[in-house]
């Protein structure tokens, strides 16, 4: 995280992972605002946080609250103008790193996400969705407390098929699902964030 002396930070804060990307991605594309810290903080808690000026971060929190809403839960969200230093330094504690390269990124992918309380279900809704259309399936997390997610990456109409059929196929099993989400064009700095779901980063 840069420490740029008199920037805002701006966060949102949700129940699980896919509300918080979906969220994550609005932000980016609703100001000039860098994402900076990105936390799996416990108990399904996800957090987001970007810093701009405190124009851009208000801005940017309140598109990504309410994209995040949209589609799941956000239990907070907040926008912070010149944060004294240790502020700073505990959201650097959660820093995105940089990464080179990721699938989305080089193929200018949609991104298609599912979120599941269990395994059981997110096992079926990644099949169904890898047989539903061609997608690839690009990652998992376990946030916790047994919500899981997967992701997967496509063109926008295999995206939007797959996560159709993902959730078909959990309902059909008599479960319900958490939150579903299609990023069309995700934004590039969303990349950071993406890339640490990837099975790479399983092993």
């Amino acid at each position: 995280m840069q420490k740029r002396g008199g920037e805002a930070l701006g966060m949102i804060e949700t129940l699980g992972m896919v509300p918080a990307i979906y969220g994550a991605d609005f932000m980016l594309k609703a100001a000039n605002v860098e994402l900076v810290s990105y936390e799996n903080v416990g108990s399904t808690l996800v957090t987001v946080i970007v810093q701009g000026d405190m124009a851009a971060c208000k801005s940017a929190m309140e598109a990504g609250a309410e994209a995040a809403a949209s589609i799941g839960k956000l239990t907070a969200s907040n926008v912070i103008p010149r944060p004294i230093r240790a502020v700073n330094e505990i959201a650097a504690v959660h820093k995105i790193e940089e990464v080179e390269s990721h699938p989305a990124a080089k193929r200018g992918n949609a991104i298609g996400m599912i979120e599941i309380f269990g395994l059981a279900y997110i096992l079926q809704a990644a099949d169904a969705m890898g047989k539903a259309a061609d997608v690839e399936i690009v990652g998992y997390e376990n946030v916790a407390s047994g919500y899981i997610s997967v992701l997967a990456e496509g063109d926008v109409a295999a995206c939007n098929s797959a996560v159709e059929a993902g959730v078909k196929a959990v309902e059909a099993m008599g479960g319900q699902v958490y939150s579903s989400a299609v990023i069309a064009n995700p934004h590039p700095m969303l990349k950071n964030t993406t890339a640490r779901y990837s099975f790479e980063q399983l092993l």
